[in-house]
C-alpha cells in the first residue's frame, strides 16, 4: 500500500536515529512510537532500549503512566488494578483522558480473552466515553469493535449490530476502507444469524465491492463465503458456486492458487446440484 514502510527503510530509520548516542535525544512519546517499529523488524534489544529510554525520560505523570501501560503490554510488570488505578488517576485530567481510555480498553482486553464479557463490556464503555469526549475517532473505532463482540459473545445481536453499525459510520468518517469492508461483512454475520438475510446479502456485495476494489483477496474470499451461505440457505447451488468461482478468478489473475477449502466447497455443492 502506498505509504507503508518497509522493513528495509524501518531499520535504516531506527539506525539512523539512534547511531551516533541518538538515543538520548529522543524523548518518551518518540520513543514509545518507535518501540513497534523495532519489534516489526526484529530488533528486540532495540526495543528495550528504548524502553528504558522512554522510562527514563518521562517528563510527567502522564509520560510515566504511558510507560506504564506499554510496559504491561508488553508484560514487563504492571498488573490489572495498577492499570485501574492509573486510569481513574487520570480520568479527570484533560491531558490524561486518552491515556485513561488506552488503560481501560486494554484491561477491557483481558477480560475479554479471559470471556469475561460483562466485565469486558462495562470497561470497554468506560473507555469509550472518554474517547467520545476527547474526540479519539480512531480509539473510538478500536473500542466500538470490542463492545460488539462482548454483545455479541452475550447473545445480544441487536445490541451488537446496533454498535457495528455506529463503527461503520466512524470507519466512513476516518475513511478506513479496510475497516469499512471488514465491518460490513461482521454486520452481515449478525444480521444472518438473526434470520435478516436480505440486509446480510446488502452487507456483503457492499464489502466484496470494496474488496475488489482494494484487490484484498481476502476481503473478497470472506464476502463469497457469505454470499454463498446465503445462496445455500436458498439451496441455490448455481449462485452459491458462481460466488466461489469469482474468487478462484480472482486469485488466478494474479498468479495464485485458490484455498484449497474454496475448490473443495465448490466440488460438494456441485455434488448437491447433480442430486438436485
Amino acid at each position: 500500500m502506498e505509504g507503508e514502510v518497509t522493513s528495509e527503510q524501518a531499520r535504516e530509520l531506527l539506525d539512523a536515529l539512534v547511531e551516533g548516542g541518538g538515543m538520548k535525544h529522543i524523548d518518551t512519546p518518540l520513543a514509545l512510537r518507535l518501540i513497534p517499529l523495532a519489534d516489526e523488524v526484529g530488533r528486540t534489544d532495540l526495543a528495550e532500549g528504548l524502553m528504558l529510554r522512554a522510562e527514563a525520560a518521562a517528563a510527567d505523570d502522564v509520560e510515566k503512566g504511558w510507560v506504564t501501560l506499554e510496559q504491561l503490554r508488553r508484560g514487563q510488570g504492571g498488573d490489572v488494578d495498577a492499570l485501574l488505578t492509573l486510569a481513574t488517576d487520570m480520568e479527570g485530567r484533560k491531558d490524561g483522558a486518552r491515556l485513561a481510555a488506552a488503560s481501560l480498553h486494554h484491561v477491557a482486553l483481558i477480560h475479554h480473552a479471559n470471556q469475561a464479557w460483562e466485565e469486558a463490556h462495562a470497561l470497554v464503555n468506560r473507555s469509550l466515553r472518554l474517547r467520545q469526549e476527547s474526540g479519539d475517532e480512531e480509539g473510538r473505532s478500536y473500542g466500538l469493535a470490542v463492545r460488539a463482540s462482548c454483545e455479541r459473545a452475550m447473545d445480544l445481536m441487536p445490541n451488537s449490530i446496533e454498535t457495528q453499525m455506529e463503527r461503520l459510520g466512524v470507519l466512513e468518517r476516518l475513511e478506513d476502507h479496510e475497516g469499512v469492508m471488514e465491518t460490513l461483512a461482521d454486520l452481515a454475520h449478525l444480521h444472518a444469524t438473526i434470520g435478516e438475510v436480505d440486509l446480510a446479502s446488502d452487507h456483503l456485495i457492499r464489502s466484496m465491492d470494496l474488496a475488489k476494489d482494494m484487490g484484498d483477496l481476502s476481503g473478497q474470499l470472506v464476502a463469497a463465503w457469505g454470499l454463498a451461505d446465503i445462496a445455500e440457505i436458498a439451496e441455490d447451488w448455481s449462485t452459491a458456486m458462481l460466488h466461489l468461482s469469482d474468487v478462484v478468478h480472482a486469485f488466478m489473475a494474479v498468479g495464485l492458487p485458490a484455498p484449497e477449502q474454496v475448490r473443495e466447497r465448490i466440488k460438494a455443492l456441485t455434488d448437491l446440484a447433480d442430486r438436485a
